[in-house]
């Protein structure tokens, strides 16, 4: 946590979501209807550049801790369904390459096309 607030206090992070939206974000994929799927990929803050998780469908367990997330991406059968979700909750989100991509941070420089 010394290391993350170093860098928001440096600028080099610009905070998006908060704990609160992101446990919003896991509880309507919780409670998602059993056709849309939903599934998840990820990179955090200390990554290595170009590195991101495996696609992955374990909301309960699999996306803590949050507070290092820099993006989550999320597909489900419906695209539709999932920007209806978000929506709901106000969380924001840009669409990168066609997928849906809910930001933890933003970097300086170019910021995404919010939705």
């Amino acid at each position: 946590m010394k290391r993350l607030s170093a860098m928001i206090k440096r600028g080099e992070l610009h905070p998006v979501l908060n704990h609160t939206k992101w446990a919003e974000l896991r509880a309507e994929m919780l409670s998602a209807p059993p056709d849309q799927c939903p599934k998840f990929r990820a990179r955090s803050v200390f990554a290595p550049p170009g590195f991101c998780t495996d696609w992955d469908g374990e909301f309960y367990y699999h996306i803590h801790p949050v507070a290092d997330l820099e993006w989550m991406e999320l597909q489900a059968l419906s695209n539709n369904w999932l920007r209806e979700a978000l929506n709901r909750h106000s969380i924001p989100y840009s669409l990168e390459g066609g997928v849906i991509r809910v930001w933890g941070y933003t970097r300086p420089g170019p910021q995404p096309e919010w939705q």
